[in-house]
């Protein structure tokens, strides 16, 4: 483990604290604002897939305890959706809890880097490979093609649950895709999201409108000495074995969807 000064184990000490706090109360032109937005037109579609390489991590050291330093990502996830309120297990879309998620998520003290961008994919209901090779263009830098299969599954299982999910004849489903990966001896942490309109037809149920989807793709690589310096913060965090972050989500349970779509 890197040797640090004790100036820098302060500021180390501070930074974590300050990212710990809960995210702000919406203040009132916030408030306003959300007053005029309608629920039952949005929900939302969580996916969560954890994949390795079989590639070498350092020693957990101090952090034994959490079994694999996947753990100890999916530990530290956790607690920024606690932090923030966004709840990956609930269908029910929380716009201030979706935005404060991802502003915890971006900033995690416990990254060496953040890497993120916006992409757009054209899709229709006939059409969805778009959107898929828009998600694989981050994920390829992150695992290998046969891994990124199980982020394949992820994204059609939220699809089956977006359709399933009922609100008005026309909705939004707000996506997210929660990605941690062992690769090349390094630890990725990613969240990829967009928000799909959809509309309710008679007997056919929702169907995906012809659309351009504007994609947010980001991920960090996770910084190992640093987790290990500050051990007994991490070991003191509600834990979350990387099983249950996978499972802890609305759409894990459900069988993918089998649209041709998707290979169109």
């Amino acid at each position: 483990m890197t040797e640090i000064s004790q100036s820098q184990l302060r500021r180390e000490a501070v930074e974590i604290a300050l990212w710990q706090m809960p995210s702000p109360e919406p203040d009132a032109a916030t408030m306003s604002a959300l007053s005029q937005f309608d629920s039952g037109s949005n929900d939302q579609a969580v996916g969560n897939n954890a994949a390795g390489d079989g590639s070498s991590l350092p020693d957990l050291g101090p952090l034994s305890s959490f079994g694999s330093w996947e753990s100890v990502a999916s530990t530290i996830v956790h607690k920024a959706e606690t932090i923030s309120g966004f709840n990956p297990g609930s269908p029910n879309f929380d716009p201030v809890a979706w935005d404060n998620f991802l502003k915890k998520f971006s900033t995690i003290p416990f990254f060496l880097t953040y890497t993120y961008d916006n992409r757009n994919a054209s899709i229709s209901s006939l059409s969805l490979e778009k959107g898929v090779e828009a998600v694989s263009d981050l994920i390829q830098n992150l695992m290998t093609p046969e891994n990124f299969q199980g982020i394949v599954t992820s994204i059609k299982k939220m699809a089956t649950l977006a359709l399933q999910n009922k609100g008005q004849s026309e909705k939004n489903s707000n996506q997210q895709v929660g990605v941690l990966s062992r690769h090349a001896s390094q630890l990725y942490l990613g969240a990829v999201r967009t928000d799909v309109a959809m509309e309710y037809k008679s007997g056919k149920g929702y169907e995906q409108l012809q659309q351009t989807l504007n994609i947010y793709r980001g991920y960090g690589v996770l910084d190992f000495d640093k987790c290990k310096r500050n051990s007994d913060k991490l070991l003191g965090w509600d834990g979350q074995d990387v099983d249950d972050w996978e499972k802890g989500t609305a759409s894990a349970s459900k069988s993918p969807n089998d649209s041709p779509a998707w290979n169109q």
